[in-house]
């Protein structure tokens, strides 16, 4: 039996804790779509009687109501995504283990890169003169 470090219990934890927090959103979308469940409704829409002209713009208003229940659950859904997809990233990070290896370029490929670059103006002082001795009298 192997032993783990406790950075990849946690990483498993996190990974699994991210899809569980992409799939609600995605479950509840497909339901959505399918009928199987209700819109949540955090604003209940306004009911509008009579026959009158004037309550056209009324109406107009209580058939868009609709939107002022999508929207919360489409941006609800948007950042339980992204704290999912932030989570899975982290626990990904635990998981796996980085091992950088530095690889010397050849010589060929080092030489056109050199060439390739654009030639820098640099600003360089004249050196100062060195003082002389004065001849002592």
């Amino acid at each position: 039996m192997k032993i783990q470090k406790p950075d990849r219990v946690v990483g498993y934890v996190l990974l699994i804790i991210g899809v569980i927090l992409i799939l609600i959103p995605v479950l509840m979308a497909l339901f959505l779509l399918l009928g199987t469940i209700q819109l949540p409704i955090f604003v209940p829409t306004p009911t509008v009687s009579g026959t009158d002209p004037s309550l056209e713009l009324a109406r107009v208003m209580a058939d868009a109501f609709p939107l002022f229940n999508i929207i919360p659950t489409f941006l609800l859904f948007v950042v339980m995504v992204y704290a999912g997809s932030v989570l899975m990233g982290k626990g990904v990070g635990l998981i796996k283990e980085i091992n950088w290896k530095v690889v010397k370029a050849p010589e060929k490929e080092v030489a056109k890169t050199e060439e390739e670059q654009p030639a820098e103006t640099v600003c360089v002082k004249p050196p100062k003169k060195a003082r002389t001795e004065k001849p002592q009298e």
